[in-house]
């Protein structure tokens, strides 16, 4: 197939059968939703030409172009309908709606800027189809657009460039043709890990970042936000549906949710918590009553907490039956009998490994155990977890009463530079191997 680029045919006469300038190209229109009855296309192809003849725009459809190159394009006749152009759902304009804006290089996980666009054109029996194959991303590109004709850089250099992306890999957003329904799927995306989703939202803009988000799962977009920075969350959450944006909620970390709504606007933060089914709400809840500064602002309370009087086999037993399991397992927090006051810690895989019919939880917990205040400085707390190289620390209340714990990798928001800080993903959102617990004395 041959290769033409967008650039290279913008502006362009548009010719009769007997060569004949009979208007300018203003613009090529793609259609990137599929007619009924078709499944979507790999690649776009042509829907029509925007033309222009004493500066009224016209619509051209692909069925009467003959043929496409450098010098113009080519018509089967003369006969065109002048009645104005008006756009219509599901197309594109290349120039308008692709040419300058941010995509998202999915295979390369990367924002990148559309410089040009390359079209093949597919040779048929009785016609030519014009195809948007690929996205130039090349300083070439520019100096191309920059320098037209004889003096632009050829377009067999280009094609062999690594920066010229395949449009099968790249993410193109519905929000930038605002003026048009566009049905755009995000699936590649969501098959991305979080952490690399919430990058790519760092470089796109709210809308773009909203659309992409809305297009997760609720799953996905909660550990997607837990990723972010909790005030750039908060802002993608105030572009979406409020019961969406609940049901996101829901999905996430109770500190890591507490973080988000405390960066949002009070009447909108209310809202959300009361669309929330009430124990998320009021898990919280819990969280927001603690200075944001303080152990208690830093903590979740999302842990496992048994009672000390059980017997290994009967903890194991009442771990699987939990509805919902927390995220972070290394550690189990013994607690009196009736009571939160914390006697103990023990490690799971202690648990697991022992001779569970025989063995109580009391002979596997370490007494001896190093805890924090709520109302101890946050950035003492996170110095308790790098300081003893423990995976999680609990907090306690003034009776000696747990209220949650705080993870290593709630404590590197604290401990870790900024930019280091956003590079590196949540450490126990994802299954990985954890040290056991140490003891102090």
């Amino acid at each position: 197939m041959a290769l033409l680029y967008y650039s290279t045919l913008a502006s362009k006469p548009v010719l009769d059968r007997n060569g004949e300038k009979v208007a300018i190209l203003k613009d090529l229109i793609v259609r990137i939703n599929p007619v009924a009855g078709k499944s979507e296309e790999k690649y776009p192809p042509l829907a029509g030409l925007l033309a222009q003849t004493n500066h009224r725009n016209f619509w051209i459809p692909a069925s009467q172009v003959e043929s496409f190159d450098e010098k113009g394009i080519k018509l089967f006749s003369a006969l065109l309908s002048l009645e104005r152009f008006e756009r219509r759902n599901g197309e594109i304009l290349l120039g308008k709606d692709v040419l300058d804006k941010q995509l998202v290089d999915v295979e390369g996980r990367r924002v990148i800027r559309v410089n040009d666009l390359a079209l093949a054109v597919r040779h048929l029996p009785h016609e030519q189809i014009l195809l948007l194959v690929g996205v130039d991303i090349s300083f070439q590109a520019i100096i191309r657009r920059v320098l037209p004709g004889p003096k632009a850089p050829r377009a067999r250099a280009i094609a062999r460039s690594s920066d010229l992306l395949d449009w099968a890999d790249v993410q193109y957003f519905a929000s930038s043709a605002p003026a048009v329904q566009l049905s755009v799927s995000h699936e590649r995306l969501a098959k991305l890990h979080p952490a690399d989703i919430a990058r790519l939202l760092d470089e796109l803009s709210y809308v773009q970042s909203a659309e992409i988000v809305n297009s997760l799962d609720d799953e996905t977009a909660a550990d997607t936000l837990e990723e972010m920075d909790p005030d750039d969350a908060a802002d993608i959450l105030e572009g979406l549906n409020e019961e969406r944006a609940a049901d996101i909620l829901e999905e996430m970390q109770p500190d890591d949710a507490a973080d988000v709504i405390a960066d949002l606007d009070e009447a909108k933060a209310q809202t959300l918590l009361e669309l929330m089914e009430d124990e998320e709400s009021e898990e919280i809840r819990e969280l927001l009553a603690y200075e944001e500064d303080s152990a208690g602002g830093l903590m979740t309370n999302d842990f496992l907490m048994l009672p000390h009087n059980l017997g290994a086999a009967e903890a194991l037993q009442r771990i699987r039956s939990l509805e919902e399991q927390p995220e972070f397992v290394d550690y189990i927090y013994l607690v009196e009998p009736g009571t939160e006051t914390l006697r103990g810690v023990a490690a799971l895989r202690d648990v697991v490994f022992c001779q569970p019919r025989s063995t109580q939880l009391s002979e596997l917990m370490i007494r001896d155990f190093v805890s924090v205040q709520t109302d101890s400085p946050a950035e003492e707390a996170a110095a308790v977890l790098a300081d003893y190289g423990f995976r999680a620390v609990p907090v306690l209340n003034n009776r000696g009463e747990i209220q949650g714990i705080i993870t290593f990798d709630d404590a590197l928001d604290l401990i870790l530079p900024e930019d280091l800080r956003r590079r590196v993903p949540k450490i126990f959102r994802y299954h990985g191997n954890h040290p056991t617990v140490g003891s102090v004395g």
